[in-house]
């Protein structure tokens, strides 16, 4: 997933009690903050991948995969009031129909001057490296669409997801006013897709990594410290950019 995702419907005080309620998970007193602090500086000195990003949101249950969890599921929501679109397609297919062709040439022509957030999805059945490479390559399938009629690279932000959460449900399936008869009232089917949301020009939604290292700050600034300092993170370096080489976030 993507470090540029934008924070919709999330305040920084929502951030700062779900990181307080995963406190319970730590094993000692700092864990979660000096964890945090370390994925961040990793991001921002670009030393994850795409892949390599996803890999640890999958894999960590304590503490970011659960606070990214409740993020995105409340960006979803959000993604209901903006200008959007949703792309499906067939098991194990990154091809995009003539059909979604068509409406993503429409999409682009509309919202020209905007910024395009993409986030696909794949199903339960394989492996979940495999589903997320998958989910990859419907995204770029998607971009390359919305490069063909008129956007720039900048203009489009990427993120994907194998079948990890959040999923689409049905209820903010109809919160996009998505016809049932395009995913065949079918969760599996639903989340065959690629959803595409747009914000105006100059409009500002914080990143995950900002709001996050924001409230981490904040906190670090703003309470007492809980018995020892030993282990408390550290300042968040943002210094050194993207080395050379694979694609960096």
């Amino acid at each position: 997933m993507s470090a540029a995702l934008p924070v919709l419907a999330v305040t920084e005080g929502q951030v700062a009690q779900w990181t307080d309620e995963l406190r319970k998970n730590e094993t000692f007193e700092g864990e979660m903050d000096a964890h945090l602090v370390e994925q961040i500086n990793k991001i921002r000195q670009g030393k994850y991948t795409a892949d390599e990003l996803n890999d640890h949101l999958v894999n960590c249950h304590r503490f970011c995969g659960q606070l990214l969890n409740k993020i995105f599921v409340a960006n979803m929501s959000e993604v209901a009031k903006l200008p959007h679109e949703v792309v499906f397609f067939a098991l194990d297919k990154d091809q995009v129909t003539p059909r979604y062709q068509q409406e993503l040439k429409e999409f682009a022509k509309k919202n020209n001057n905007q910024t395009i957030y993409l986030m696909g999805r794949a199903s339960f059945i394989g492996g979940s490296g495999y589903n997320k490479e998958l989910s990859g390559r419907r995204v770029r399938q998607v971009e390359k669409i919305l490069r063909k009629h008129g956007l720039s690279e900048h203009q489009i932000k990427a993120s994907w997801l194998g079948y990890e959460a959040p999923q689409l449900t049905f209820d903010i399936a109809k919160s996009y006013e998505i016809d049932p008869k395009e995913y065949g009232t079918d969760l599996f089917n639903l989340n065959q897709s690629v959803v595409l949301f747009t914000n105006t020009p100059g409009q500002y939604f914080p990143a995950v990594v900002n709001t996050m290292e924001k409230t981490l700050e904040e906190n670090k600034g703003s309470t007492s410290p809980r018995g020892s300092q030993k282990g408390k993170p550290q300042t968040v370096s943002q210094s050194q950019p993207p080395s050379p080489g694979k694609k960096r976030l």
